[in-house]
């Protein structure tokens, strides 16, 4: 109703032509008949140059961010005036959520919040009704999107919240008001913004605060920075681990390589056996954590057993491809920091393999004034590996370069020169691993590589 929208974003109508409103979007693309535009405004876009296009789309309406008149004036549909177009945006998803009796789960982590989301929605899909964030669409205005574009009432809502600065998780809790909470773990991400690792727990944490006063937070007993945390809970706590007794643990009955690992969980008494296609221990703890919260939450063991041996590794998340030559790329190039980088070099030493195992490496960013650093840790790293090949791309790879010192390792100035340089030396039976921040588009050398 315009009446709630207006008290909700303290704004006030310029024209009346649409008292309801279907919901609300941001873009002007996909805007659906009856909703209201909300044109957001950054700093290399403004959302009130595409108002028309969103009324002629939708014939509902629009909000206009004050000294924005001028773009609103000859626009069709109902306008309401507001101070920040994305305040009002945050204001409108909390009246949202406000409204909703659902069963609210929040996801924050270093790593691994994606695939635990998607995993837990998929344990849950035929269980409950379930909405969720797509993609990694986890900052304010992408959690502000989930929420109002939840329909009808479902019984559960699975939400991924990310950061890069400090107060945005405690901005984001304060929007979900989270029934449950869990931190996947916490190590060094973010650190241009959030400082070191300290700062990224604070950050972190923060959700677990903004957790339901009569919610209840997972905490993984495996992570030393969380671990403390199990000792005097804010809230009802339910821990989970591998290597340290909790309520709700994994282990691996067997390694299989590249075909993933045969498991069993103990969700809280009753154990069950399964077995997943995901490579890695971090991909087990990913595993472990949906599989808690689903437990939790009522869903029956076997169907868990089920859902998670069904789950098939997503591009760019530790996702083996055959490529037309033979060998198997890994493709872990959606994201990096030190943390996923070990455990992915450390997972490609694991793995058995009758070829060449060859690493891909770009640079790790946002780690601010420790960055030379954490890349000549890496270095370090990888002259203990057991890898035959290990190649580089990007300037600040450079430290991690030159901390290898010998013959195996080599860097590249650009994608282009790598690619055709590993296609030359790449054989059937090797497996090569490609990882690097997302602004080193390494998904390029993947495509490349197949």
């Amino acid at each position: 109703l315009l009446e709630d929208v207006t008290s909700t974003v303290r704004g006030t109508p310029l024209r009346v032509e649409r008292q309801v409103f279907t919901g609300v979007s941001t873009d002007s693309r996909n805007i659906r008949d009856g909703q209201l535009f909300i044109p957001l405004v950054g700093p290399n876009f403004d959302g009130h140059a595409f108002i028309d296009q969103a009324y002629i789309k939708s014939g509902g309406g629009s909000l206009c961010q004050k000294g924005k008149e001028g773009a609103c004036g000859k626009a069709g549909g109902t306008i309401i005036l507001v101070e920040d177009t994305t305040q009002a945006l945050l204001d409108l998803a909390r009246f949202r959520r406000l409204q909703l009796p659902t069963f609210f789960i929040a996801i924050t982590g270093s790593n691994g919040k994606t695939t635990t989301k998607e995993l837990l929605v998929r344990i849950m899909t035929g269980y409950a009704q379930t909405a969720y964030n797509e993609r990694n669409n986890n900052n304010q205005i992408g959690v502000s999107q989930a929420l109002l574009a939840i329909e009808n009432q479902p019984q559960y809502c699975v939400l991924e919240l990310g950061t890069n600065h400090p107060g945005e998780i405690a901005l984001l809790a304060g929007l979900v008001a989270p029934d449950l909470s869990v931190i996947t773990n916490v190590n060094a991400s973010h650190l241009e913004g959030l400082g070191d690792v300290a700062g990224v727990l604070r950050e972190k944490t923060s959700l677990f605060e903004g957790t339901k006063p009569d919610g209840v937070i997972f905490i993984n007993l495996d992570d030393a920075a969380l671990r403390p945390i199990a000792e005097r809970p804010a809230r009802r706590a339910l821990t989970f681990g591998i290597t340290n007794s909790a309520d709700y643990t994994l282990s691996i009955d067997k390694e299989r390589g590249l075909a993933g690992f045969d498991i069993r969980l103990s969700l809280r008494g009753e154990s069950v056996a399964t077995t997943t296609r995901l490579l890695g221990m971090h991909n087990l703890y990913n595993i472990l954590t949906a599989a808690a919260i689903a437990s939790h939450i009522g869903v029956p063991p076997r169907d868990i057993a089920e859902r998670v041996a069904s789950f098939e590794p997503y591009p760019g998340r530790f996702h083996a491809i055959t490529s037309k030559k033979g060998y198997t790329v890994i493709d872990d190039a959606y994201n990096a920091n030190p943390a996923s980088m070990e455990w992915a070099i450390t997972t490609l030493d694991k793995i058995p393999c009758n070829g060449k195992k060859i690493a891909i490496l770009g640079d790790m960013k946002e780690l601010g004034d420790k960055q030379e650093a954490y890349h000549r840790e890496l270095g370090t790293l990888l002259k203990k590996s057991n890898l035959s090949a290990i190649i580089f791309v990007g300037d600040e790879m450079r430290a991690a370069f030159k901390a290898i010192n010998n013959g195996r390792a080599r860097i590249f100035p650009d994608i282009a020169s790598l690619v055709e340089h590993v296609s030359g030396i790449a054989g059937r039976d090797d497996i090569i691993l490609v990882k690097g921040s997302r602004a080193m588009h390494m998904d390029k050398i993947v495509e490349g590589l197949i």
